[in-house]
């Protein structure tokens, strides 16, 4: 029976998945340092697999048969229709951060790909030269000195720091109830737990569209790398630091740099692991 209107309720569970493993990453960040980040590595190796078990057997080949279908353009503007819808919370974060700058070529980036790119599906903001901008709430806390906490694997969702995950949360809840519940519960008139299935639906679409989008990436990253686990955990780490810390020009690191290859003065290579580099806090 419908629940009356007036009664229900627009709760955001698309991310109800991440409360367990976040509040296991809180026990462990007492053993995360700078220099050993990943306490948790082989509970996360487990995690890891069971992801890439899925990918590679579920989500992969819908990705290649929507690769197929839909042209390279399309896809393209499926992605800049969903950055267009994350611009609010990219605003927020930018006023969080005291970038009133930033936050001022973000709200005509946000007026003029939904007035003129109908809707965001064209990216006409970065035609004529207004800056792109991405900011998350877990950078804001980083900004404001939080530290990134143990990195975390999450089923089906993939990588985060503690940190992160919980500014994940905050952004999608945000998000969630800013526009996307009301959407799906006032427009299209859907119950409680429909709307909670269509948001879900929707970050799946857009999962199953980024997939597609790196398959060559991705697929190209898992032969050349040494140890895969390893590589994935090592570039979110140092992407996500060079994120807090506004380094958008930074050099791509290739791989040698992710797995930390040093030459020995007597011209031998040796491996060094993430967790035994001593590294600058993230």
């Amino acid at each position: 029976m419908p629940i009356a209107r007036h009664t229900r309720r627009r709760p955001a569970r698309a991310y109800a998945g991440l409360t367990i493993p976040l509040a296991l990453a809180w026990v462990a960040s007492g053993c995360a340092t700078p220099d050993r980040p990943d306490p948790l590595e082989p509970m996360n190796r487990g995690i890891f697999a069971f992801n890439e078990g899925l990918d590679r057997y579920a989500l992969e080949p819908v990705a290649t048969a929507w690769d197929w279908v839909l042209p390279q353009v399309v896809q393209e503007s499926i992605e800049h229709f969903f950055e267009n819808l994350d611009m609010p919370i990219v605003l927020v974060n930018d006023l969080l951060q005291l970038k009133f700058e930033a936050a001022g070529f973000d709200l005509v980036r946000l007026t003029h790909n939904t007035i003129f790119g109908l809707g965001g599906l064209f990216d006409v903001a970065s035609m004529v030269g207004v800056p792109q901008n991405d900011e998350d709430f877990g950078q804001t806390l980083g900004y404001w000195g939080v530290p990134p906490g143990p990195y975390l694997v999450v089923p089906i969702l993939g990588p985060y720091t503690l940190r992160d995950g919980v500014g994940d949360i905050v952004d999608s809840t945000a998000m969630a109830y800013a526009y996307m519940n009301p959407f799906w519960f006032d427009v299209v008139g859907l119950n409680e737990w429909e709307t909670t299935g269509a948001s879900i639906g929707t970050r799946g679409l857009r999962l199953l569209n980024l997939r597609a989008i790196y398959l060559e990436e991705i697929e190209e990253s898992r032969k050349d790398a040494f140890d895969y686990y390893a590589f994935v955990r090592n570039a979110y780490l140092q992407n996500r630091s060079a994120r807090v810390a506004d380094q958008t020009d930074a050099p791509v690191v290739d791989e040698d740099e992710l797995y930390y290859f040093d030459e020995d003065e007597d011209g031998d290579d040796s491996f060094e692991d993430y967790d035994d580099e001593d590294q600058d806090d993230l």
